[in-house]
């Protein structure tokens, strides 16, 4: 029986063609959007091909997904926020600027993937749930830590954690999908843009805010 291929696998010659004309493909025109011809198309390969190592079009999008997260995205996320959560900052407002300028490199250095993240998570459960799991689970646990550092030193609102982490998530991502993603030609001053959204999450989360 077919099954999905897991990240520890030795993928074929075929599989490594599937998987990246499918990350191309998906990324490029969405998951629904994308045929299962056209990845055969891209890969150079049978479409019946496809069908014997994906039993479907579904089966294909987690096998790329599920194991280039946590082949790729997952330890270069690692890699790249641990320093960030490990160091010592003098202000919130520092860290969010290190947090700000690490989030956008690391989409610039995995854009097929981040959009595809971008595009199919929102609306698929089995999907969130496994990445949430695997990748973002150990982060969110030095994020809270963090913030709750910076709530005892009286830098930001005593929210719970998790919300906050949120309302700088959601900030931070509006941004960075406008810029890299949306209008990623238009002539922005990027430093004096950059410094507005950190103001702005700065303002919403000042203690001196009613909570």
């Amino acid at each position: 029986m077919s099954r999905r291929p897991r990240p520890n696998d030795t993928l074929t010659e075929a599989q490594k063609k599937i998987v990246d004309a499918a990350v191309a493909a998906f990324a490029e025109q969405g998951f629904h959007g994308t045929a299962t011809k056209e990845i055969a198309r891209r890969a150079g390969v049978a479409e019946a091909t496809i069908f014997k190592y994906f039993p479907s079009k579904r089966d294909l999008l987690l096998g790329v997904i599920g194991p280039a997260v946590e082949r790729l995205v997952g330890p270069a996320l690692a890699r790249s926020m641990d320093p960030l959560f490990d160091a010592t900052y003098p202000t919130f407002e520092a860290f969010l600027r290190a947090l700000l300028a690490e989030r956008i490199a690391f989409v610039r250095a995995h854009p097929q993937l981040v959009r595809i993240l971008a595009q199919e998570l929102p609306f698929d459960a089995e999907l969130r749930l496994g990445i949430a799991g695997r990748v973002f689970g150990p982060l969110l646990e030095k994020g809270i830590t963090l913030i709750e550092h910076f709530q005892r030193e009286g830098h930001i609102v005593g929210w719970p954690p998790p919300l906050v982490i949120r309302c700088v998530a959601s900030t931070f991502v509006g941004y960075i999908v406008h810029r890299v993603y949306i209008a990623p030609d238009a002539a922005w001053d990027d430093e004096a843009e950059m410094e507005r959204v950190i103001a702005f999450v700065i303002r919403g989360l000042s203690p001196r805010e009613p909570a």
